[in-house]
C-alpha cells in the first residue's frame, strides 16, 4: 500500500460524523474529504480536483474513493447532514410504499369501565391476499379477521361463538385498516416535527411527530378507534413515527389520544416490523374454519341508503318499548343495551339477538362517520319514539344535496334543504 491509500483509509477510518442538524456540515465534510484528497498539495480548489482524480481513477485508491463517496451518500441520504431531512423521510415513504408485504404487532392500552384493557393484534398485511389480524386479550385469541383483496370484502370471526361476520367493503374502508404504508405516507402530507434520536431494542432510530395523522390512515380498527372514546370530540391525537437510522425501515409507530386535560385514553404501538416478508399462502387459507355460522352480512358499500341503520333502530325500539338510543354511537348503544338486559333478565321469553345489535352497531358506526365526512347529520332519539310518524328521528346530507330523513316511525325519505327545514320546525 503506498503513502497516498495510506492517507486515504486513515481518513475513512478517522473521519466522525456529527448528526446534530447543521446546514454547514455538508459543506464543511465536502472541503474536509477535498483537503484530504489534495495528494499534490496543490493550493487551488481546481487543480485539486484535476491532480487528485487523475491519480485516484488510476490507482487502486479508486476502491477507497468509491467507499468514501458511498459513506457519504448515505449520510446525505438519510439527511443527517441537512436541517430538514426532507430527503429521508422521502426515502422512507417511497421505500414502505415500494412494499409488497408486511408482518407487524400492535398494542393497544385503554380503559373500559374506569378498568385498564391491554389487546394485542397479529398483523399480516400482503399485496397479494389482503390483511390478516388477530387480536387477542393476553392468550385468548378474541377474534380474527381478514380484509380480502380479491372480493372487497371483510370477515371476522369469533372463535368463542364459532360464528362469523361479512362485511362487502367500499374501496376508502378496505384501505383504511390496517395499512402501515398508509400511516407512513399520511406523516409525508401534514406538518411534522422532528424527535433526534434514541434506541429501541438496541436499535438507533430517529423520529418525527405530528398532530395531523388520523387513525383512520392506516391504524387496525381504522375509525372504529376513535368510536371506542368516551368524548372523541375532545380528544388530542399525536402519532410518532421511528425509523431505523441505518435502513430507513419503520421500526415503532407509535399514536397516543389523551383528552383535553392530558389524561390518556388510548394508545396505540404499531412495531416488531417484519418488511418485504415472504407469506406462506397458509396464512389466508380457511378463512371460515368448519363448523362456524354466519352471523349476518353487511353490505358497507350501501350504507347511505339507511337500511342497515333502520334496521339496527327497529330492533332497539322492539326491546327498549318504542324508545330509540339516547345516542347514535357504538358505545352508548352498546351500554343502553346491557341496561335493558339487565332490568329484562327475569323474564325467560326475553333474549338478546346478537345478529340485530351487530346491525345496529354498523349502522351507528356509519352514523358517527358521517359528521367527520362533513354530511350535516342530526339525530332526534332522545325526544323522538316510534309513535312519532311526523318527526325526524335523524338525517344527513346526500352528495346531490339532498337530506335522507329516517322518520319516527322508520319511514325514509329524501328532502331538499325547505323541506328539512318545515318538518324539522317545532
Amino acid at each position: 500500500m503506498n503513502d497516498n491509500e495510506k492517507e486515504l483509509e486513515q481518513l475513512l477510518g478517522d473521519l466522525t460524523f456529527d448528526d446534530t442538524p447543521d446546514r454547514k456540515h455538508r459543506d464543511l465534510l465536502e472541503q474536509e474529504l477535498l483537503r484530504n484528497f489534495d495528494l499534490h498539495g496543490s493550493k487551488t480548489v481546481g487543480s485539486r480536483h484535476h491532480a487528485k482524480w487523475r491519480i485516484v481513477m488510476n490507482t487502486k485508491i479508486a476502491k477507497i474513493a468509491a467507499a468514501a463517496v458511498l459513506l457519504i451518500a448515505a449520510f446525505v441520504g438519510f439527511g443527517l447532514l441537512d436541517g430538514t431531512s426532507s430527503v429521508s423521510w422521502a426515502q422512507v415513504r417511497d421505500q414502505v410504499a415500494a412494499v409488497k408485504a408486511v408482518v407487524y404487532k400492535v398494542q393497544v392500552k385503554t380503559t373500559e369501565n374506569g378498568k385498564p384493557v391491554q389487546l394485542r393484534i397479529e398483523a399480516t398485511l400482503a399485496n397479494q391476499h389482503g390483511t390478516r389480524m388477530d387480536t387477542y386479550m393476553g392468550k385468548q385469541l378474541l377474534g380474527r379477521s381478514f380484509t380480502l383483496a380479491d372480493k372487497k370484502s371483510q370477515i371476522h370471526i369469533f372463535p368463542k361463538k364459532k360464528k362469523y361476520i361479512e362485511v362487502a367493503l367500499t374501496e376508502e374502508n378496505r384501505i383504511e385498516n390496517g395499512d402501515p404504508k398508509l400511516i407512513v405516507e399520511s406523516f409525508m402530507k401534514g406538518d411534522y416535527q422532528e424527535l433526534g434520536r434514541r434506541e429501541i431494542d438496541g436499535v438507533a432510530v430517529k423520529g418525527i411527530q405530528s398532530s395531523d395523522v388520523s387513525p383512520t390512515a392506516g391504524f387496525p380498527g381504522g375509525r372504529g378507534l376513535m368510536e371506542a372514546l368516551k368524548d372523541q370530540s375532545c380528544a388530542k391525537v399525536l402519532t410518532s413515527l421511528w425509523v431505523d437510522v441505518a435502513t430507513g425501515w419503520p421500526v415503532e409507530i407509535a399514536m397516543d389520544v389523551t383528552d383535553k386535560d392530558g389524561n390518556e385514553q388510548m394508545k396505540i404501538v404499531v412495531g416488531d416490523f417484519q418488511w418485504d416478508a415472504q407469506i406462506d399462502p397458509a396464512t389466508f387459507g380457511s378463512i371460515i374454519p368448519e363448523g362456524y355460522t354466519a352471523m349476518y352480512k353487511v353490505d358497507a358499500q350501501h350504507l347511505e341508503e339507511g337500511k342497515q341503520l333502520l334496521d339496527g333502530l327497529k330492533y332497539f325500539a322492539q326491546i327498549n318499548d318504542g324508545k330509540y338510543p339516547a345516542k347514535l354511537s357504538i358505545r352508548d348503544v352498546v351500554g343502553e343495551i346491557g341496561k335493558i338486559y339487565g332490568a329484562k333478565k327475569g323474564d325467560p321469553s326475553f333474549k338478546i339477538d346478537d345478529t340485530q345489535v351487530s346491525t345496529l352497531k354498523f349502522g351507528a358506526q356509519y352514523f358517527q362517520t358521517l359528521q367527520k365526512d362533513g354530511k350535516d347529520p342530526a339525530y332526534y332519539g332522545p325526544t323522538v319514539t316510534a309513535a312519532d310518524a311526523n318527526k325526524v328521528l335523524l338525517r344527513w346530507k346526500l352528495s346531490d344535496g339532498q337530506y335522507r330523513v329516517i322518520m319516527g316511525d322508520l319511514q325514509i325519505k329524501d328532502v331538499d334543504a325547505a323541506q328539512l327545514a318545515k318538518l324539522e320546525a317545532p
